[in-house]
C-alpha cells in the first residue's frame, strides 16, 4: 500500500514539475480568412517567467503573407513582425510545421500575464505602439482574399495556419467586422501520466 502511495506521490510531483510553472502547452490554429484587412485576435495566459514562441506557417502553401503581432493586456505593443526568415521546421503537439521565409517568426521572453495576439494581411500593419490606434487597412472596402492582389506578393490564397508555443492557456477572442471566416483551433496537449489530457477547442 506505501509502495502505491508513493508511486502516486512520485507521479503528482512530477505533474506538478511539468506544468507548475506554465509554459507548458502548444496552440495550433488554422482557417480561412476571409477579407484583406480583417484582424484575427487571440489570447494567451502565462504563469510565470519564460520563452514563448509564435509564428505562422502558412505562406510557403501558397496562401497570403501572414503578419504577428504581440500586445500585452492593455493593449500596448511587444513585438511585431512581417518576415521571420526563419526557414526550417518547428513541432508543436507532436507535429512538424513548415515555415518560410515569409512567415513570422519570432520569440519572446514574457513575464506572468494575459497577452493578445494578431494575425494580419501584409502591409496591414499597425497605427502604432497600442491596439486601440487601430490597422492600416481600417477604413478601406473588404477584398476578399481570394480576389486580392496582394502588395508586393499578387494572388494568394486565404488559408492561414499560426502556432503559440509554451503558454499556459491560449484561446480566439472577438474580431472587429468583417468577420473572419470559420477557424479550427487544431490542438493543444500536454502528454502527462494520466493527469494531463489533450485540450482541444473548435469555434
Amino acid at each position: 500500500m506505501r509502495s502505491h502511495i508513493n508511486s502516486l506521490l512520485l507521479a503528482l510531483s512530477t505533474v506538478l514539475m511539468l506544468c507548475g510553472s506554465g509554459y507548458a502547452l502548444d496552440y495550433d490554429y488554422s482557417g480561412n480568412m476571409q477579407y484583406h484587412n480583417n484582424i484575427l485576435r487571440y489570447t494567451f495566459t502565462t504563469n510565470g517567467t519564460g520563452n514563448v514562441t509564435l509564428f505562422s506557417s502558412s505562406w510557403d502553401d501558397g496562401n497570403f503573407d501572414p503578419m504577428l503581432g504581440l500586445w500585452r493586456s492593455d493593449g500596448s505593443l511587444v513585438q511585431w513582425q512581417d518576415d521571420g526568415h526563419e526557414v526550417g521546421t518547428t513541432d508543436s503537439n507532436g507535429v512538424g510545421y513548415d515555415h518560410g521565409s515569409w512567415d513570422s517568426y519570432f520569440t519572446e521572453l514574457l513575464t506572468a500575464g494575459t497577452y493578445i495576439v494578431t494575425l494580419s494581411t501584409f502591409y496591414n500593419s499597425p497605427n502604432g505602439n497600442n491596439l486601440s490606434d487601430g490597422f492600416a487597412y481600417d477604413n478601406q472596402t473588404p477584398i476578399p482574399i481570394l480576389g486580392w492582389n496582394q502588395p508586393s506578393n499578387g494572388p494568394r490564397g486565404d488559408f492561414y495556419e499560426f502556432h503559440i508555443l509554451g503558454v499556459e492557456t491560449a484561446q480566439p477572442t472577438t474580431t472587429p467586422v468583417p468577420e473572419p471566416a470559420t477557424f479550427l483551433l487544431l490542438g493543444a496537449g500536454l502528454a502527462g501520466i494520466g493527469l494531463l489530457r489533450r485540450r482541444t477547442t473548435k469555434r
